[in-house]
């Protein structure tokens, strides 16, 4: 088991509100109000989908803000998507930033926030030529509507370059969002297959966060909390959407793993996910959930001993239930189990070994990775 630093750097957002309805009921347009009264709104297609769109949009404009709205967010967003919203943003002159969506959107947003103005382009930070400033970027209000990426916890945005075949993050002290509202009614309307995605990404996070390298006394509390959360709550919400308690407490496990991973990092899951991600477009939680047991495997001698307090925390009894678990999660919310489901090829594993290898996330991973166990791991996925 790897020793514990005492030694770190924690950030989270400044201000949290919980509450069912509060999306709706005045505490949004309250939150807004504080931040500015410009707000550029980025928003999925689902809010317009299931109505709710109208109702914030009516109450954020009796609420006395000019809002810019910005819908064009797809589920996995390039990099050409945050710098249409950069450029949305630059019109409008806004002076602050509300998100109100899944991972993507609030990436987007936080990207947004943190990038309009400076006089460069998207493109220039996801390959590394211009850092996020760690202050400068206007504030930011992130709504969450599924329990998956934690992305309302973090500085950290993923994105895509389908030009170059890469998916990579971007983050920055300007991306943190300032106040996060956790409102799990707006995770209701979620398709099941959504929400199984989403939320396998949760607790991949919440395991990831708990064994990596940079895990700590405080950021173990949380993860192994999300772990809990997630893991307890995730078969309920896919099988009954409308309960009340599962989608709380998805919602709930979900930030916790954010606000975690924002400092201790992840591991080979999300290192390997992300090139995946780029040769398929296939969901994130999706890739994440499908490599998840194969890792596990991998690090079990490594962090036998937190995977077996993870299991505890489930009411099981080893590190090999746990594992276990996670693959029955898997198969009952209908979750691929092979690569080759979602359009890997044995040719693109090379490319996937290779680019996990400068992954951040494979470097925090607990046992080290070598480029030969990367490979070796996407290829038992296969």
């Amino acid at each position: 088991m790897q020793s514990q630093s005492l030694a770190f750097t924690f950030a989270t957002p400044s201000r949290l509100i919980v509450g069912w309805g509060s999306a709706q009921d005045g505490r949004l347009v309250g939150e807004a109000r504080r931040l500015g009264r410009r707000p550029l709104l980025v928003v999925g297609k689902s809010l317009r989908n299931n109505g709710t769109l109208e109702t914030i949009l009516a109450n954020l404009k009796d609420g006395g803000l000019r809002v810019t709205l910005h819908e064009r967010v797809p589920p996995e967003p390039e990099v050409d998507d945050l710098q249409a919203a950069i450029t949305a943003a630059e019109s409008a002159q806004i002076d602050s930033v509300i998100a109100i969506g899944g991972g993507s959107v609030i990436d987007v947003a936080k990207g947004t926030a943190a990038l309009f103005g400076k006089g460069h382009l998207a493109e220039e930070y996801f390959r590394g030529e211009m850092f996020v400033p760690e202050q400068n970027g206007v504030p930011i209000l992130a709504v969450p509507t599924t329990a998956g990426t934690g992305s309302e916890a973090t500085w950290v945005g993923v994105f895509k370059d389908r030009t170059t075949r890469r998916k990579a993050s971007i983050r920055g002290g300007a991306m943190m969002p300032t106040t996060t509202l956790l409102d799990a009614q707006l995770t209701v309307s979620c398709p099941p297959v959504v929400t199984a995605n989403s939320g396998m990404d949760a607790f991949v996070q919440a395991v990831e966060a708990y064994t990596s390298q940079g895990a700590n006394t405080f950021t173990d509390a949380l993860a192994l909390e999300a772990v809990r959360l997630t893991g307890q709550h995730l078969l309920l919400a896919y099988r009954e959407p409308e309960n009340q308690r599962a989608r709380e407490a998805m919602l709930l496990g979900s930030y916790l793993a954010g606000a975690a991973l924002n400092t201790s990092r992840l591991g080979l899951v999300h290192g390997l996910a992300h090139p995946v991600g780029a040769v398929t477009d296939a969901p994130h939680g999706l890739i994440c959930g499908l490599l998840m047991p194969e890792v596990m495997r991998f690090n079990l001698e490594t962090v036998w001993e937190k995977y077996t307090r993870a299991a505890a925390v489930l009411g099981l009894a080893t590190a090999e239930q746990l594992i276990q678990y996670t693959t029955t999660l898997l198969v009952k919310m209908e979750i691929p189990m092979k690569l080759s489901a979602i359009g890997v090829t044995a040719a693109d594993l090379d490319y996937i070994a290779r680019e996990a290898m400068s992954s951040g996330s494979t470097k925090a991973n607990p046992r080290l990775v070598l480029d030969e166990d990367a490979h070796a791991v996407a290829h038992a996925c296969l």
